[in-house]
C-alpha cells in the first residue's frame, strides 16, 4: 500500500539500497528485540496486537453506540476534550477521509486552555444542542479536567443530571484513574484505553475510533487497515519493509549526514493534522538524552510563499519526508476563463489535481537539484478509511525502528512532565 519514492534522496534509489546494507543486521536484531518484546519500552507495544486482538465486545458496544449518535440528527454539534494524542491522532483520522465541507455534524476540539476560544464555544452551545467526549487515561491531565468541569457543568444546566450523561462518552483506563471514578459514580458510558498503549499510538484504540465513528468513519475498515500494516512490516528483512526502510533512512540523514530537521511536506489539506500527528510521534519519541530530528511540518504550495526560501537556499540543516495521494478524492477542470486574459489559458482543459502534482514534482526536484536537499516521498494509492489505519500504524512501527536505532526509549515522554510540575505548583500557591 506504501510505495517509497527515493529519486531524490542522494544520486537515487541505488544509494537507498547501499544504505539497506548497511543496516541489515541492526535493523534483524532490533526487530527481533521487538517480537520478543525484549526492547526498550516493549511494555507499551500493545498497539501492535490491538488491531486483531482488541476486546470484541467492546468495540461492537462502540461501533453501534457511534451510528447511533451518528444517525441521530438532533446531534448537530460534538465537542471532544483531549490534548497530544488524545486529540491530534483523532482528527487525522477524521480529516484524511472525510472532507469538512461533506459532514453531517460539527466536531470541535477542546485541546488547550485558551479561555477565548472557550468561552466563545460556550456562547455557541448554549442555544444549541451537543454531545461530549471526553478523553483522558488517567483524569487528571489539566487540560482536560478544566475542559471537562466546563462543558459538562453547561450540559447539566441545559439538560439536568439525567440528560447530561445520556449525552456524555469518557474513554478512560480501564479500572483507574480519577476519570473512571468520575464515570462509575455520574453513570456516563466509557470505553476503555489498553494500559500498554501510549496516546500518540493510541488514535486506533476508543481513543480516535468512537469519533471517528460518530463523524461517519468506518471502523472496521480503519482496523483493518492497521492490522494489514502490522503483518507487512513484521519482515526483518530490510529489503522487504518500507517502514524500516524510512526509519534507516532517517537515521542515516541524521547520524552521517549531521541532519537536525526533518519537513513533513504535504499538498493535500487533509493530510494537515496527519503531518502534526507526524510531529508528535517523532518529537515524543526521539526528544531525549539530546537526541532526535526536530520534526517541522508544511503545507504546501501554502507553505513554499513563506519558509519556500529557507528550503530552497538556507542553511542545510534539514531533509523532507513528502507524502502524496495518487487520487484525489475528486477533481476540478479547469475552463476558459475571460478570454483567457490573465494569460493561463495553457491550463485550459487541465486537472486541479494533475496541476497540483506538477507543483510537488517541481518543488521536489528544485529542492533536491538546485537546492541539495533530500526528499523521501511516500507514496499511497487513496484517501479512506483503510489507508488511515495502514499509515497510522506504518509510521507507528516506523518510529519504533526509529528511535531503537538511536538507543533511545520511543515510549515514554519523561520531559512532559517538567512543565506540568511547575504549573500545578504555581497554581496551588
Amino acid at each position: 500500500m506504501i510505495k517509497l519514492n527515493l529519486d531524490n534522496f542522494l544520486t537515487g534509489p541505488k544509494d537507498a539500497e547501499k544504505i539497506f546494507k548497511t543496516y541489515k543486521s541492526k535493523i534483524e536484531t532490533l526487530n527481533k528485540s521487538i517480537e520478543e518484546r525484549k526492547c526498550k519500552g516493549a511494555s507499551m507495544l500493545g498497539w501492535i496486537e490491538y488491531p486483531k486482538n482488541y476486546d470484541k465486545s467492546e468495540i461492537k458496544e462502540l461501533i453501534n453506540l457511534s451510528k447511533e449518535w451518528h444517525n441521530n440528527k438532533k446531534i448537530k454539534n460534538v465537542v471532544l476534550l483531549g490534548i497530544g494524542g488524545s486529540y491530534i491522532g483523532v482528527r487525522a483520522g477524521i480529516d484524511l477521509v472525510l472532507p469538512e465541507f461533506n459532514r453531517d455534524k460539527k466536531i470541535y476540539y477542546v485541546s488547550s486552555m485558551s479561555s477565548s476560544y472557550i468561552a466563545s464555544l460556550l456562547e455557541k452551545l448554549k442555544k444549541e444542542e451537543f454531545y461530549l467526549i471526553v478523553v483522558s487515561k488517567s483524569g487528571t491531565t489539566l487540560e482536560v479536567g478544566v475542559a471537562f468541569r466546563i462543558f459538562y457543568s453547561l450540559l447539566f444546566e441545559k439538560f439536568g443530571s439525567e440528560g447530561a450523561k445520556e449525552r456524555i462518552v469518557a474513554i478512560t483506563d480501564k479500572s483507574k484513574g480519577t476519570l473512571r471514578k468520575i464515570a462509575h459514580k455520574q453513570k456516563i458510558r466509557t470505553f476503555s484505553i489498553p494500559s500498554d498503549i501510549g496516546g500518540r499510538f493510541s488514535a486506533i484504540t476508543p481513543v480516535g475510533l468512537f469519533a471517528m465513528g460518530v463523524m461517519g468513519l468506518d471502523v472496521e475498515k480503519v482496523l483493518k487497515g492497521c492490522a494489514k500494516a502490522i503483518e507487512a512490516t513484521k519482515s526483518s528483512n530490510i529489503e522487504e519493509n518500507t517502514a524500516y526502510q524510512y526509519a534507516a533512512l532517517r537515521h542515516y540523514e541524521y547520524e552521517k549526514n549531521k541532519k537536525s530537521v526533518e519537513v513533513f511536506c504535504i499538498y493535500e489539506n487533509a493530510l494537515q493534522f496527519f503531518s502534526e500527528h507526524l510531529k508528535q510521534l517523532f518529537a515524543e519519541s526521539e526528544g531525549k538524552e539530546g537526541k532526535g530530528l526536530l520534526p517541522f511540518n508544511c503545507l504546501f504550495s501554502t507553505d513554499l510563499h513563506s519558509v519556500g526560501q529557507f528550503l530552497q537556499e538556507g542553511n542545510k540543516i534539514l531533509f523532507e519526508t513528502c507524502i502524496e495521494f495518487r487520487k484525489p478524492l475528486a477533481n476540478v477542470t479547469i475552463n476558459e476563463f475571460l478570454n483567457d486574459e490573465d494569460g493561463l489559458g495553457f491550463l485550459n482543459g487541465k486537472k486541479l489535481d494533475y496541476i497540483n502534482k506538477v507543483a510537488a514534482s517541481s518543488t521536489i526536484d528544485a529542492h533536491h537539484i538546485e537546492g541539495n536537499v533530500d526528499v523521501i516521498k511516500i507514496e499511497l494509492e487513496q484517501r479512506n478509511e483503510e489507508t488511515f489505519g495502514y499509515l497510522y500504524s506504518w509510521f507507528s512501527k516506523a518510529v519504533t525502528m526509529s528511535g531503537l536505532l538511536l538507543k533511545v526509549n520511543p515510549f515514554d515522554q519523561p520531559g512532559v512532565e517538567a512543565y506540568k510540575k511547575r504549573m500545578f505548583a504555581k497554581l496551588q500557591d
